[in-house]
């Protein structure tokens, strides 16, 4: 089943499915599965979203009711080198798009 309304909260943000499963790292896949209803949200996950929309948890929770109790993993995924190095590099292009 669809999650029409979430959907249309994707494309209002300027995202679209594969767009936002980049953006978040999510394997596009699985998103499709989430936003569908047919697997649960799992933390990071709900984070990640959350992140990327601008949106609230509890915002966030209002498209997905019945994924009220987020299946956490053991540990919080650290950030790899390699995400660390990407994300210094894009602040820093942005920053150099500021003051062009």
């Amino acid at each position: 089943m669809s999650n029409i309304a979430f959907t249309a909260l994707i494309k209002s943000k300027g995202y679209n499915q594969k767009r936002l499963a980049e953006e978040t790292g999510i394997p596009p896949g699985v998103l499709s599965l989430r936003i569908n209803g047919v697997n649960d949200w799992r933390w990071p996950e709900d984070s990640l979203i959350c992140a990327a929309l601008g949106i609230t948890y509890d915002e966030f929770a209002t498209y997905f009711p019945t994924s009220s109790t987020i299946k956490k993993s053991s540990k919080p995924k650290e950030p790899t080198k390699r995400e660390l190095a990407v994300d210094a590099i894009k602040a820093f292009l942005e920053y150099l798009e500021q003051e062009v």
